[in-house]
Protein backbone atom coordinates (compact mmCIF):
# COMPACT_ATOMS: atom_id res chain seq x y z
CA UNK A 1 0.00 0.00 0.00
CA UNK A 2 1.38 3.32 -1.08
CA UNK A 3 2.61 5.56 1.90
CA UNK A 4 -0.64 8.46 1.93
CA UNK A 5 2.10 10.87 3.32
CA UNK A 6 4.24 10.59 0.49
CA UNK A 7 4.77 13.15 -2.12
CA UNK A 8 2.79 12.71 -5.23
CA UNK A 9 5.51 12.09 -7.94
CA UNK A 10 6.31 15.23 -10.50
CA UNK A 11 4.34 13.57 -13.56
CA UNK A 12 1.27 13.02 -10.88
CA UNK A 13 1.67 16.16 -9.66
CA UNK A 14 1.89 17.85 -13.14
CA UNK A 15 -1.27 15.60 -14.43
CA UNK A 16 -3.23 17.19 -11.57
CA UNK A 17 -2.69 20.61 -12.67
CA UNK A 18 -3.55 19.70 -15.64
CA UNK A 19 -6.76 18.95 -14.95
CA UNK A 20 -7.38 22.29 -13.96
CA UNK A 21 -9.37 22.78 -17.14
CA UNK A 22 -11.91 19.72 -16.01
CA UNK A 23 -12.15 21.59 -13.07
CA UNK A 24 -13.31 24.78 -14.90
CA UNK A 25 -15.42 24.03 -17.26
CA UNK A 26 -17.43 21.44 -14.90
CA UNK A 27 -18.00 24.53 -11.96
CA UNK A 28 -18.59 26.98 -15.30
CA UNK A 29 -21.39 24.41 -16.57
CA UNK A 30 -23.45 23.49 -13.52
CA UNK A 31 -23.39 27.07 -13.09
CA UNK A 32 -24.76 27.56 -16.03
CA UNK A 33 -27.14 25.35 -15.80
CA UNK A 34 -28.15 26.38 -12.05
CA UNK A 35 -27.80 23.30 -10.62
CA UNK A 36 -27.12 24.76 -6.92
CA UNK A 37 -30.33 26.90 -7.29
CA UNK A 38 -32.19 23.17 -6.60
CA UNK A 39 -29.66 21.94 -3.75
CA UNK A 40 -29.88 22.50 -0.24
CA UNK A 41 -27.99 21.14 2.93
CA UNK A 42 -29.78 18.16 2.47
CA UNK A 43 -29.01 14.91 0.26
CA UNK A 44 -30.92 15.03 -3.19
CA UNK A 45 -31.24 12.17 -5.58
CA UNK A 46 -29.16 13.35 -8.98
CA UNK A 47 -32.24 12.31 -10.89
CA UNK A 48 -33.88 15.18 -8.95
CA UNK A 49 -31.26 17.27 -9.53
CA UNK A 50 -31.05 17.06 -13.07
CA UNK A 51 -34.87 17.00 -13.20
CA UNK A 52 -34.99 20.62 -11.98
CA UNK A 53 -31.91 21.42 -13.74
CA UNK A 54 -33.08 20.09 -17.30
CA UNK A 55 -29.82 18.19 -17.42
CA UNK A 56 -29.14 14.42 -18.42
CA UNK A 57 -28.80 12.42 -15.00
CA UNK A 58 -25.88 10.45 -15.97
CA UNK A 59 -23.84 13.04 -16.90
CA UNK A 60 -24.36 15.27 -14.27
CA UNK A 61 -23.61 12.60 -11.81
CA UNK A 62 -19.96 12.56 -13.33
CA UNK A 63 -19.49 15.76 -12.85
CA UNK A 64 -21.02 16.03 -9.79
CA UNK A 65 -18.83 13.09 -8.43
CA UNK A 66 -15.87 14.47 -9.52
CA UNK A 67 -16.80 18.53 -8.56
CA UNK A 68 -17.59 16.73 -4.67
CA UNK A 69 -14.13 15.16 -4.65
CA UNK A 70 -12.81 18.64 -4.33
CA UNK A 71 -15.69 19.75 -1.73
CA UNK A 72 -17.78 21.67 -3.96
CA UNK A 73 -20.53 19.00 -3.30
CA UNK A 74 -21.15 16.39 -0.49
CA UNK A 75 -22.03 12.62 -2.02
CA UNK A 76 -23.98 10.17 0.60
CA UNK A 77 -25.80 8.62 0.63
CA UNK A 78 -24.52 7.08 -3.21
CA UNK A 79 -25.65 9.45 -5.57
CA UNK A 80 -27.25 11.91 -3.61
CA UNK A 81 -25.61 15.21 -3.39
CA UNK A 82 -26.08 18.08 -1.06
CA UNK A 83 -24.26 21.55 -1.21
CA UNK A 84 -21.01 22.47 0.81
CA UNK A 85 -20.17 25.78 1.92
CA UNK A 86 -18.18 26.38 -1.39
CA UNK A 87 -20.99 24.72 -3.50
CA UNK A 88 -23.35 27.31 -2.00
CA UNK A 89 -21.77 30.03 -3.72
CA UNK A 90 -22.90 29.00 -6.89
CA UNK A 91 -26.48 29.44 -6.19
CA UNK A 92 -27.94 32.27 -7.81
CA UNK A 93 -29.44 34.48 -4.82
CA UNK A 94 -26.58 33.39 -2.25
CA UNK A 95 -25.25 36.39 -0.43
CA UNK A 96 -21.35 36.38 -2.01
CA UNK A 97 -22.83 34.12 -5.66
CA UNK A 98 -19.93 33.64 -7.51
CA UNK A 99 -22.46 31.76 -10.08
CA UNK A 100 -22.14 34.00 -13.07
CA UNK A 101 -18.01 34.47 -12.08
CA UNK A 102 -18.18 30.55 -12.92
CA UNK A 103 -20.37 30.74 -15.93
CA UNK A 104 -18.39 33.88 -17.50
CA UNK A 105 -15.04 31.67 -16.73
CA UNK A 106 -16.63 29.32 -19.28
CA UNK A 107 -17.78 31.66 -22.19
CA UNK A 108 -16.57 31.96 -25.42
CA UNK A 109 -14.93 35.32 -25.30
CA UNK A 110 -12.61 33.36 -22.06
CA UNK A 111 -12.19 30.01 -23.76
CA UNK A 112 -11.06 31.17 -27.10
CA UNK A 113 -8.57 33.07 -25.79
CA UNK A 114 -6.75 30.72 -23.60
CA UNK A 115 -6.60 29.06 -27.01
CA UNK A 116 -3.87 31.46 -28.14
CA UNK A 117 -1.43 31.59 -24.98
CA UNK A 118 1.18 30.43 -26.71
CA UNK A 119 0.99 32.97 -29.27
CA UNK A 120 0.62 35.20 -26.09
CA UNK A 121 3.76 34.29 -24.69
CA UNK A 122 5.62 34.29 -28.04
CA UNK A 123 4.40 38.32 -28.73
CA UNK A 124 3.26 40.44 -26.12
CA UNK A 125 -0.41 39.94 -27.92
CA UNK A 126 -3.67 39.10 -26.51
CA UNK A 127 -5.60 35.93 -26.77
CA UNK A 128 -9.10 37.84 -27.42
CA UNK A 129 -7.63 39.55 -30.30
CA UNK A 130 -5.54 37.01 -31.43
CA UNK A 131 -8.90 34.84 -31.94
CA UNK A 132 -11.56 37.89 -33.03
CA UNK A 133 -8.90 40.25 -34.82
CA UNK A 134 -10.42 43.18 -32.07
CA UNK A 135 -9.88 43.35 -28.32
CA UNK A 136 -12.56 42.07 -25.33
CA UNK A 137 -14.39 45.19 -25.09
CA UNK A 138 -15.16 45.26 -28.68
CA UNK A 139 -15.94 41.92 -28.74
CA UNK A 140 -18.65 41.50 -25.33
CA UNK A 141 -20.64 45.08 -26.86
CA UNK A 142 -21.07 42.43 -29.90
CA UNK A 143 -22.59 39.45 -27.74
CA UNK A 144 -25.13 41.14 -25.68
CA UNK A 145 -25.67 37.74 -23.31
CA UNK A 146 -21.61 37.07 -22.70
CA UNK A 147 -21.79 40.93 -21.78
CA UNK A 148 -24.42 40.30 -19.60
CA UNK A 149 -23.13 37.33 -17.47
CA UNK A 150 -19.66 39.47 -17.51
CA UNK A 151 -21.52 42.73 -15.99
CA UNK A 152 -23.26 40.14 -13.32
CA UNK A 153 -20.07 38.66 -12.75
CA UNK A 154 -18.77 42.23 -11.89
CA UNK A 155 -21.48 42.96 -10.05
CA UNK A 156 -21.35 40.20 -8.44
CA UNK A 157 -17.45 40.75 -7.14
CA UNK A 158 -18.70 44.21 -6.32
CA UNK A 159 -21.18 42.61 -3.60
CA UNK A 160 -18.71 40.24 -2.52
CA UNK A 161 -16.18 43.48 -2.14
CA UNK A 162 -17.77 46.22 -0.98
CA UNK A 163 -17.97 45.51 2.85
CA UNK A 164 -14.91 44.95 2.82
CA UNK A 165 -14.15 48.19 1.23
CA UNK A 166 -16.29 50.15 3.08
CA UNK A 167 -15.06 48.75 6.43
CA UNK A 168 -11.27 49.17 5.64
CA UNK A 169 -11.06 52.72 4.23
CA UNK A 170 -11.71 55.89 5.95
CA UNK A 171 -13.99 57.73 3.11
CA UNK A 172 -14.73 60.62 5.91
CA UNK A 173 -13.92 64.03 4.40
CA UNK A 174 -14.97 62.93 0.72
CA UNK A 175 -18.07 65.26 -0.07
CA UNK A 176 -18.35 64.31 -3.81
CA UNK A 177 -16.97 60.66 -5.22
CA UNK A 178 -16.75 59.90 -8.60
CA UNK A 179 -16.87 55.81 -9.37
CA UNK A 180 -15.47 56.06 -12.59
CA UNK A 181 -15.96 52.46 -14.76
CA UNK A 182 -18.45 51.60 -11.55
CA UNK A 183 -20.60 49.34 -13.53
CA UNK A 184 -24.11 48.77 -12.08
CA UNK A 185 -23.04 50.87 -9.07
CA UNK A 186 -23.03 48.71 -6.01
CA UNK A 187 -19.77 49.74 -4.24
CA UNK A 188 -20.83 53.87 -4.68
CA UNK A 189 -24.17 52.67 -3.06
CA UNK A 190 -22.81 51.01 -0.32
CA UNK A 191 -20.16 53.70 0.43
CA UNK A 192 -23.34 56.47 -0.08
CA UNK A 193 -24.84 54.35 1.95
CA UNK A 194 -21.98 54.45 5.02
CA UNK A 195 -21.72 58.52 4.46
CA UNK A 196 -24.89 60.08 4.36
CA UNK A 197 -23.44 63.49 3.67
CA UNK A 198 -21.61 62.42 0.35
CA UNK A 199 -22.73 63.22 -3.12
CA UNK A 200 -22.22 60.59 -5.75
CA UNK A 201 -21.20 59.89 -9.43
CA UNK A 202 -21.61 56.89 -11.36
CA UNK A 203 -19.23 56.81 -14.73
CA UNK A 204 -19.28 54.44 -17.26
CA UNK A 205 -19.87 53.67 -20.74
CA UNK A 206 -23.77 54.44 -22.21
CA UNK A 207 -24.68 50.55 -22.42
CA UNK A 208 -23.62 50.08 -18.83
CA UNK A 209 -25.12 53.25 -17.34
CA UNK A 210 -28.57 51.91 -19.15
CA UNK A 211 -28.32 48.66 -17.13
CA UNK A 212 -28.30 49.98 -13.90
CA UNK A 213 -31.01 48.48 -12.02
CA UNK A 214 -33.22 51.49 -10.84
CA UNK A 215 -33.30 49.71 -7.26
CA UNK A 216 -29.39 50.09 -6.95
CA UNK A 217 -29.66 53.37 -5.02
CA UNK A 218 -32.64 53.03 -3.31
CA UNK A 219 -32.49 55.53 -0.18
CA UNK A 220 -30.14 57.79 -1.76
CA UNK A 221 -31.44 58.42 -4.73
CA UNK A 222 -31.39 62.04 -4.44
CA UNK A 223 -27.44 61.85 -4.10
CA UNK A 224 -26.00 60.30 -7.21
CA UNK A 225 -26.16 60.89 -10.71
CA UNK A 226 -25.38 58.64 -13.08
CA UNK A 227 -23.50 59.71 -16.03
CA UNK A 228 -22.16 57.90 -19.76
CA UNK A 229 -18.80 57.92 -21.22
CA UNK A 230 -15.34 56.88 -21.73
CA UNK A 231 -12.63 57.45 -19.13
CA UNK A 232 -10.19 57.69 -21.73
CA UNK A 233 -11.75 60.71 -22.94
CA UNK A 234 -13.43 62.34 -19.74
CA UNK A 235 -14.06 61.93 -16.35
CA UNK A 236 -16.96 64.01 -14.06
CA UNK A 237 -16.70 67.29 -13.00
CA UNK A 238 -16.31 68.78 -9.62
CA UNK A 239 -15.22 65.57 -7.74
CA UNK A 240 -12.83 65.64 -4.35
CA UNK A 241 -11.97 61.84 -5.44
CA UNK A 242 -12.17 59.48 -7.60
CA UNK A 243 -12.70 55.79 -7.25
CA UNK A 244 -12.17 52.59 -9.36
CA UNK A 245 -12.41 49.46 -8.55
CA UNK A 246 -10.78 46.63 -11.09
CA UNK A 247 -10.05 49.03 -13.66
CA UNK A 248 -6.57 50.03 -14.20
CA UNK A 249 -5.80 46.09 -14.09
CA UNK A 250 -7.79 45.81 -17.43
CA UNK A 251 -5.26 47.87 -19.45
CA UNK A 252 -1.60 48.97 -20.51
CA UNK A 253 1.00 50.96 -18.38
CA UNK A 254 -0.32 54.12 -21.45
CA UNK A 255 -3.59 53.89 -21.05
CA UNK A 256 -3.50 53.88 -17.57
CA UNK A 257 -1.70 57.16 -17.52
CA UNK A 258 -4.35 58.64 -20.01
CA UNK A 259 -7.10 57.97 -17.34
CA UNK A 260 -4.70 59.16 -14.69
CA UNK A 261 -4.01 62.24 -16.16
CA UNK A 262 -7.62 63.38 -16.90
CA UNK A 263 -8.34 62.43 -13.14
CA UNK A 264 -4.98 64.96 -12.03
CA UNK A 265 -6.47 67.48 -14.34
CA UNK A 266 -9.16 67.71 -12.43
CA UNK A 267 -8.52 66.40 -8.71
CA UNK A 268 -8.30 69.44 -6.20
CA UNK A 269 -5.12 70.46 -4.14
CA UNK A 270 -6.67 67.76 -1.48
CA UNK A 271 -8.21 64.98 -3.63
CA UNK A 272 -7.49 61.92 -4.09
CA UNK A 273 -7.55 58.26 -6.83
CA UNK A 274 -8.31 55.74 -5.18
CA UNK A 275 -7.82 52.25 -6.95
CA UNK A 276 -9.23 49.24 -5.50
CA UNK A 277 -7.09 46.35 -6.82
CA UNK A 278 -5.11 43.54 -6.30
CA UNK A 279 -1.52 43.92 -5.16
CA UNK A 280 1.62 41.52 -6.28
CA UNK A 281 3.82 41.08 -3.49
CA UNK A 282 7.10 39.08 -2.99
CA UNK A 283 4.60 35.98 -2.00
CA UNK A 284 6.56 32.96 -3.15
CA UNK A 285 3.69 30.59 -3.12
CA UNK A 286 0.07 31.33 -5.74
CA UNK A 287 -1.61 33.92 -4.64
CA UNK A 288 -4.88 35.63 -6.05
CA UNK A 289 -2.77 37.92 -7.88
CA UNK A 290 -0.72 35.75 -9.28
CA UNK A 291 -3.17 33.65 -10.83
CA UNK A 292 -5.65 36.71 -12.04
CA UNK A 293 -2.27 38.51 -14.08
CA UNK A 294 -2.77 35.40 -15.99
CA UNK A 295 -6.21 36.68 -16.59
CA UNK A 296 -5.30 39.91 -17.52
CA UNK A 297 -2.25 38.63 -19.56
CA UNK A 298 -5.02 36.49 -21.95
CA UNK A 299 -7.46 38.29 -22.34
CA UNK A 300 -6.60 41.72 -22.06
CA UNK A 301 -4.36 44.42 -24.24
CA UNK A 302 -1.90 45.15 -21.97
CA UNK A 303 -3.70 44.51 -18.52
CA UNK A 304 -2.18 42.96 -15.62
CA UNK A 305 -2.10 43.46 -11.84
CA UNK A 306 0.69 45.63 -10.80
CA UNK A 307 3.18 45.55 -7.42
CA UNK A 308 3.52 48.42 -5.28
CA UNK A 309 6.83 49.74 -7.13
CA UNK A 310 4.49 49.60 -10.35
CA UNK A 311 1.73 51.36 -8.76
CA UNK A 312 3.72 54.25 -7.55
CA UNK A 313 5.25 54.86 -11.01
CA UNK A 314 2.19 55.01 -12.24
CA UNK A 315 1.17 57.89 -10.45
CA UNK A 316 4.36 59.33 -10.49
CA UNK A 317 3.85 59.63 -14.42
CA UNK A 318 0.80 61.40 -14.02
CA UNK A 319 1.99 63.90 -11.33
CA UNK A 320 0.44 61.83 -8.83
CA UNK A 321 2.03 60.37 -5.63
CA UNK A 322 1.03 57.16 -3.85
CA UNK A 323 0.14 58.44 0.29
CA UNK A 324 -0.99 54.78 1.04
CA UNK A 325 -2.15 50.97 0.65
CA UNK A 326 -4.77 50.23 2.73
CA UNK A 327 -5.26 46.22 3.28
CA UNK A 328 -8.86 45.10 3.13
CA UNK A 329 -10.24 41.73 4.74
CA UNK A 330 -10.00 40.22 1.27
CA UNK A 331 -7.02 39.90 -0.96
CA UNK A 332 -7.89 43.28 -2.35
CA UNK A 333 -6.69 46.52 -1.18
CA UNK A 334 -7.15 50.62 -1.83
CA UNK A 335 -3.74 52.47 -2.99
CA UNK A 336 -4.57 55.82 -2.18
CA UNK A 337 -2.76 58.65 -4.50
CA UNK A 338 -2.59 62.11 -4.18
CA UNK A 339 -1.41 65.55 -5.93
CA UNK A 340 2.69 65.18 -6.09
Amino acid sequence: MADEGAEAPPSLALMQLLFGKQLTYSLSGVARLGVADHMDGTPKPVEEIAAGADAHAPSLYRVMRMLASFGVFREGPPRQFALTPIGALLKTDAPESMRYTAMMFGDEFATRAYEHIATCLRTGTDGVSEAYGKPVWEVLAERPGQCETFQNAMTASSARAAQAIVEAYDFSGIERLADVGGGHGLLLASILGAYPQMQGVLFDRPEVIASVPKAQFAGCEDRVVLEAGSFFERVPDGRDAYLMKHIIHDWSDAHCRTILDLMRAKLPPRGRVLLCELVVTGELGPTPAKLLDIEMLVVTEGGKERTEEEFAGLFAASGLRLNRIVPTSRPLYVIEAVPA
